[in-house]
């Protein structure tokens, strides 16, 4: 796992390999939580379902599971200034916690969004 970090504020979470077991990434506080798994043959979680609660947030995430190919994200900082850029290939998942991003598709790709919502048109380009 590697963190991305702008002056004390954490502005992506990258994962490559995945450890053994049940890793939960994002802190409980964040309004996206991101829990890998990586388990055996054989293992069982057992059945459950999640009481209703009510869950309120006002910052949007964005997890990119690139599944195939491979893709570039721009960082910009929480006040918009482009901050640095990463590759992202397939098997590689990153979480997007603040600040803006951009993506460029470096090759032909298969990506998974996964965001927070009810999804509510919000964007603003830098």
């Amino acid at each position: 796992m590697e963190k991305i970090i702008y002056n004390n504020t954490l502005i992506a979470i990258r994962i490559k390999k995945f450890k053994n077991g049940v890793t939960s990434l994002t802190d409980p506080s964040e309004p996206l939580q991101l829990v890998i798994h990586k388990r055996s043959t054989g293992e069982y979680t057992k059945a459950h379902a999640h009481t209703p609660k009510r869950r309120v947030t006002e910052n949007l995430q964005e997890c990119l599971v690139v599944i195939k190919g491979k893709i570039k994200i721009d960082f910009y900082t929480p006040d918009k200034k482009y901050f640095k850029s990463i590759s992202v290939s397939s098997g590689e998942v990153i979480i997007l916690m603040s600040g803006g991003h951009g993506v460029h598709i470096l090759k032909d790709s298969e990506i998974i969004e996964i965001k927070n919502g009810p999804f509510i048109e919000d964007k603003v380009l830098i």
